[in-house]
């Protein structure tokens, strides 16, 4: 028999569209599909919190259960294992005597040098999968991946436009017997509650994108975007894009088959196409950058004025800061793990621009509520609003008293979330 392979799922959890799985198929060989969720995920941060908080992980393990059925149906199954990603995977690939390790190419910091651990020990086989516009086809080079997203924007929107999801999978070839001891190594997922505003997993993110497009809203989404909240206000697909249960390609397809008969219309399905587009921009950046993105001065080479002010950002991260709009963002994220992209904004600029402090605890924060989560749009914005990332007027500000006023005229989203008696 051939020496397996082992599939090692990351943020490509589906498999519609899977550009790394399918490449493992290919080879003919018998695959070990697993999942590692990494300890350094559960660990405290020095600010006295996990990277990910329950409503991701919440999401995940329900993702996680989903995937585990479909692969099942397609004749393989879902090892699920708890621990240190490096240590586990090298046993794993000792135990099983594998040829090779396959997954999808990741780019920011930690997950590069995560690569190059697994590297040092198997042959890792990292094929790109989560971008419209991978490197390879890009109209230039990673050291010549421009700046400002506008000009990235302009270079890249017809081929994004042309890109479309992969081969569908229809059977993938087990390794059997799965040897005791690994089997041991593993656990079961870990049930989940429905006590999230999202359902995790494949079928549920491309049932959410069928049911946005049929609904209409989608050409709509020029005038809604900013609104703080509502039905269809945001088309809400960020959290399955963000653990790759859906992918960024079936969504530009749906998008380019949409029939469009005004002005509105088509002003709405070039905004989301560009938000799509904003994904791929910020994994060029990282690319381009690395871990200089992470750090306080950010890709700005002024000294920030920023501080670490635990006191301020306590208030911040517990709606206490006395500002209503601010406040109220605030809440709604802790109690839902969702923002809107207009809220987001708004309250990482009060963080880092009137507050003054240090954006990283920000990002860290949202890191740890988000639903939808991603390292490269995350850091991406919270760099981009803090004025340490790409914004052209890094001294950019908002009237949040206006702000309010705006996309929440009637008071209603500040009454819901916050006290304002």
């Amino acid at each position: 028999m051939n020496k397996p392979i082992v599939y090692w799922f990351r943020n490509d959890l589906r498999l519609h569209d899977n550009p790394a799985l399918l490449a493992a198929i290919a080879s003919g060989s018998p695959i070990v599909a697993v999942y590692i969720l990494d300890d350094s995920q559960m660990t405290n941060y020095q600010l006295g919190f996990s990277k990910m908080g329950k409503f991701r992980y919440e999401f995940l393990l329900q993702s996680l259960h989903e995937l585990s059925g479909r692969l099942t149906a397609h004749g393989s199954q879902l090892l699920f294992f708890r621990g240190d990603t490096t240590s586990i995977l090298q046993r794993l690939y000792r135990l099983l005597d594998a040829q090779s390790i396959f997954a999808q190419n990741e780019y920011a910091h930690e997950e590069l040098l995560l690569q190059n651990r697994v590297a040092s020990f198997a042959k890792l086989q990292l094929i790109d999968g989560s971008m419209l516009v991978t490197p390879q086809y890009a109209p230039f080079s990673i050291d010549k991946s421009p700046f400002y997203y506008t000009a990235f924007k302009n270079k890249v929107w017809e081929l994004a436009n042309l890109s479309g999801p992969s081969s569908d999978i229809f059977s993938i070839k087990p390794f059997q017997p799965i040897p005791d001891e690994l089997l041991q190594m593993s656990s079961e997922i870990p049930l989940t509650s429905d006590d999230i505003k999202f359902k995790g997993g494949e079928l549920a993110g491309l049932k959410h994108l069928k049911d946005y497009i049929e609904s209409g809203a989608v050409l709509r989404y020029a005038e809604t975007r900013n609104q703080l909240s509502g039905d269809h206000f945001s088309s809400h697909l960020a959290p399955w894009l963000a653990n790759g249960a859906l992918s960024a390609r079936m969504v530009m397809q749906s998008l380019n088959g949409l029939l469009l008969n005004d002005e509105l219309a088509v002003q709405s399905v070039q905004t989301i196409k560009e938000q799509l587009i904003w994904r791929d921009y910020f994994r060029y950046l990282i690319m381009r950058y690395g871990a200089r993105l992470f750090w306080l001065s950010g890709l700005r080479s002024s000294t920030p004025a920023m501080y670490n002010d635990l006191d301020s950002f306590d208030r911040w991260r517990q709606g206490k800061t006395g500002v209503d709009i601010v406040d109220a963002l605030m809440n709604e994220l802790r109690a839902t793990g969702f923002m809107s992209n207009r809220g987001r904004m708004l309250v990482s600029y009060y963080l880092a621009k009137e507050l003054k402090v240090n954006w990283q605890w920000g990002a860290a924060w949202f890191e740890h509520l988000l639903i939808d989560y991603d390292v490269y749009s995350n850091y991406g914005n919270w760099a981009y609003q803090s004025g340490r990332g790409t914004d052209s007027r890094v001294n950019r500000r908002f009237n949040l008293k206006k702000q309010a006023e705006k996309f929440d005229l009637n008071g209603e989203f500040r009454t819901k979330w916050c006290d304002l008696s």
